[in-house]
């Protein structure tokens, strides 16, 4: 169907003799095959005049809802060149359409019969392009209205989601979809433009800097998630002192990674590591010593706060003395288990046979397997399988052998036989099922069954870990009992201390030539003093508190350890990082700028949100009706109720209703708030992290404060993130558009002080359009906004601050080098 559209209308382009006849085939296939308009209530009569077909959508009554005409042959529709390529569909004033005297035509007899018929609703249409528009309204001239403008039938075969919720019949009767599209209530119907589609550089990849070669593999092992092979990284590096803050400036409060009130109504207890694993340490011992098996711990935490490091370091690498010498621990990582009950099942107890077979009793003979292990069964097989066979005969063996090797392969009865041993030990048994929380509902759900199924059978305690925010749609919540404790909640450490420690053990392993061939292969003196030169700058930059190094990347972090180590592995790689001035200097003095870009764009040259770890909060993201400004609203609406409670948390109905009733920007408050959860910009009381339904209370994290008190506002963030913007203004972004492109030149001629000042003029062109839209959304909402606290003005004063900086810095610059 789709295909016969496309080809239809080439023939229809091509004016063959039944030119008429086609063109009514592809109107027919696009509003009953594909919009399923009923052919019952669809008239099609001749009206207006000969080679003009009205197609007329009505109601069951005969009330007309939408009226089509179909243009006789002649000249293609005259509609302005899209704003990029590919485009299929946009809304156009209907002003600018008639401009081109068939178009006029043709829409004011549309709009003079839809009039007379009281229909609201029109289009008209050669078969390929369609104009769709609304043909009156209320207090509004007509030519003031937008139209809806489809370019050809590729918008009915690629964005037939689109099509189908604009125009299909269900979409037009029961969703009211062409008032949704068509009416006008500001700032609906304007026309999006985006500057990253006409640079053509945009996905121009930067080099690292010239230490990366010799520093990666050195981060790669040193800066990431602890392996189990690595006791001495463990022993050196970890850092038990949780539950950080960070005070930002201008705060009146500070936020800490805690419990939410959530799930202390559960009674989730918050887990202290006092370095033999606090609560859950000891909770550990006290079911051992007393032989309480059975019982399934939770250990609550959020997404890269250390829970896997944690459990490892507490059972595998430094346990406690009594538990090291009174229990056998199994640790069951599913990190690599494909999402599939068969194989998590299977690989659970797999694994689980593994680590509790600690003599390797399972590789010793048949004898000793017999004696040790297999007893119980041994001695019903005796009585039933081997039963009157001779002990020396072939057959005997063979059979025994056959049994042997399918005990084997039970690993459930190997598990419970283990188990049992290490008990006559003097033993229990600690089973971890750890990285559950990549899974979806249903499986996590299962793990947990597995869970309870393993401490039962076992008789011994299992501990399941799991990110907060998977709890909340999970099945468990029955299982935490207030009075007994069961969940624990593990903070995130601090994230400056994770980064010294880790620094000042790479360094000192470097500077030792005995030692230094564990982390490298590099022999050259000159490169590894280098090396070790370049990552003392970076530790006394950590190591001073208010260093934009340290703040932007424990902001952005946001809790999450193993982004925070991303992010720090990007920074100190990127070709954007000044390795040489710091070396020449010895010393370093961070700037915000001299921080952002390699984070935020480590490997590319212009900034693309969908690649970055860092969100533009100035995006637009409805398609109808949304403002630049939605994201920063709601961290500002969600910062004054911090210090206003014990929770700090604001109602989601509360915060919903504002942006319904003051900005009617529902969807783009609903978009902008899955961005912010996503990033940790906020959390949500039941620490999802994406916006549904379920969400019933936020606050505002630290991250979000930051971006709302400094990052929103530096020259940097705005210099890259003005590029993937979509725009509502043309010439804003064309001016956009070609300011990057001229400053792309300006890096391949290698004119260092000329490009900064093209991205200083990219900027301020960036913070006059965004002026123009707030000023516009003050008008239209009747904003009552102070002096002196709009956006604009907040960043206009920010802007003009750090130009003369940025341009000092430029000039200081001695280094002529591709940046």
């Amino acid at each position: 169907m789709k295909k016969n559209l496309i080809e239809l209308c080439k023939k229809l382009a091509d004016c063959d003799a039944n030119e008429a006849q086609t063109r009514h085939e592809v109107i027919d296939i696009i509003i009953h095959d594909i919009l399923a308009w009923p052919r019952a209530l669809t008239q099609v009569e001749e009206y207006i005049s000969p080679g003009f077909s009205d197609y007329v959508l009505t109601k069951p009554n005969g009330d007309f809802l939408f009226f089509v005409e179909a243009k006789r042959a002649g000249k293609q529709f005259t509609l302005p060149f899209p704003h990029k390529s590919g485009e299929t569909h946009c809304y156009m004033p209907i002003k600018t359409l008639l401009t081109d005297e068939t178009i006029c035509s043709v829409m004011k007899q549309v709009r003079e019969y839809c009039m007379d018929t009281g229909c609201e609703y029109g289009a008209i249409t050669n078969g390929r392009e369609w104009v769709c528009f609304k043909c009156f309204e209320k207090g509004k001239r007509w030519d003031q209205l937008k139209a809806f403008v489809i370019r050809g039938p590729e918008f009915f075969v690629h964005d037939e989601i689109k099509a189908k919720n604009t125009f299909s019949y269900i979409s037009i009767t029961e969703h009211s979809s062409l008032s949704t599209n068509l009416a006008s209530a500001p700032p609906k119907d304007r026309q999006v433009y985006i500057a990253k589609d006409r640079i053509a550089a945009h996905s121009h990849p930067i080099t690292s800097n010239r230490l990366a070669t010799a520093l990666r593999p050195i981060a790669n092992r040193n800066f990431g998630v602890i392996n189990d092979d690595q006791i001495e990284l463990m022993d050196r590096c970890y850092v038990a002192d949780r539950g950080f803050t960070q005070v930002l400036s201008g705060m009146r409060s500070i936020i800490k990674d805690s419990l939410t009130p959530y799930f202390e109504e559960y009674g989730v207890e918050q887990l202290e590591d006092t370095g033999k694993g606090g609560a859950i340490g000891g909770r550990l011992t006290k079911n051992i010593k007393n032989s309480r098996g059975g019982e399934v711990l939770i250990l609550f935490g959020g997404k890269g706060a250390g829970k896997s490091t944690f459990i490892r370091r507490l059972l595998r690498h430094t346990p406690p003395k009594w538990l090291k010498d009174n229990s056998v621990s199994a640790v069951v990582d599913l990190l690599d288990v494909p999402e599939d009950k068969g194989k998590v099942y299977s690989e659970i107890w797999r694994r689980l046979v593994a680590d509790l077979d600690t003599e390797n009793l399972l590789n010793s003979s048949r004898d000793i397997l017999l004696r040790d292990l297999f007893q119980d069964r041994f001695s019903i097989a005796s009585k039933q399988e081997l039963s009157g066979l001779s002990k020396t005969g072939e057959l005997y063996n063979d059979r025994l052998n056959g049994l042997v090797s399918e005990w084997k392969r039970d690993h459930e009865y190997c598990a419970e036989r283990l188990a049992l041993k290490c008990t006559e030990n003097g033993k229990g048994v600690i089973v971890v099922i750890d990285n559950t929380d990549q899974y979806g509902g249903e499986i996590q759900d299962y793990c947990f069954t597995t869970a309870q199924e393993i401490a039962r059978s076992l008789s011994c305690v299992t501990i399941i870990s799991m990110r907060e925010e998977r709890f909340h749609n999970s099945k468990i919540h029955g299982v935490l009992d207030a009075f007994q404790n069961s969940g624990f909640h593990l903070s995130s450490p601090k994230p400056s201390t994770v980064f010294l420690k880790r620094l000042e053990y790479t360094i000192e392993i470097l500077r030792n030539p005995d030692r230094r061939g564990e982390l490298t292969y590099i022999s050259d003196p000159a490169l590894i003093a280098d090396c070790c030169t370049y990552l003392s700058i970076v530790a006394e930059g950590i190591r001073n508190g208010n260093s934009p190094l340290n703040n932007f990347l424990t902001a952005c972090g946001h809790g999450d350890i193993r982004l925070t180590l991303d992010l720090f592995r990007s920074f100190l790689l990127s070709g954007y990082t000044n390795v040489q001035e710091m070396l020449d200097a010895g010393r370093w003095v961070f700037q915000i700028h001299q921080v952002i870009k390699p984070v935020m764009v480590p490997t590319r040259y212009f900034y693309d949100e969908q690649l970055s770890d860092i969100p533009n909060i100035f995006q637009a993201r409805d398609s109808r009706l949304s403002s630049h400004f939605t994201s920063l609203r709601i961290l500002r609406r969600l910062s004054k109720n911090i210090g206003a409670g014990s929770t700090e948390f604001v109602a989601m109905a509360e915060l919903r209703a504002y942006f319904s009733e003051k900005f009617r920007m529902v969807s783009d408050f609903n978009l902008c708030l899955d961005i912010l959860l996503r990033h940790g910009f906020v959390e949500a009381n039941n620490r999802l992290d994406y916006f549904d339904e379920s969400v019933d209370r936020v606050r505002v994290t630290n991250y979000g404060l930051y971006m709302l008190s400094d990052l929103a506002f530096t020259f940097t963030y705005l210099d890259l993130v003005c590029i993937d913007v979509n725009y509502f203004d043309e010439e804003a972004c064309n001016s956009i558009t070609g300011l990057a492109n001229e400053e792309y030149r300006l890096f391949s001629e290698r004119k260092r002080t000329e490009r900064v000042h093209v991205r200083l003029s990219r900027a301020e062109a960036f913070l006059k359009y965004l002026k123009q839209e707030e000023q516009r959304e003050i008008e239209i909402f009747d904003l009552d906004i102070p002096d002196g606290e709009s956006f604009g003005e907040k960043l206009s004063a920010s802007f003009e601050a750090e130009r003369r900086r940025v341009l000092a810095s430029a000039e200081k610059q001695r280094y002529n080098r591709r940046n």
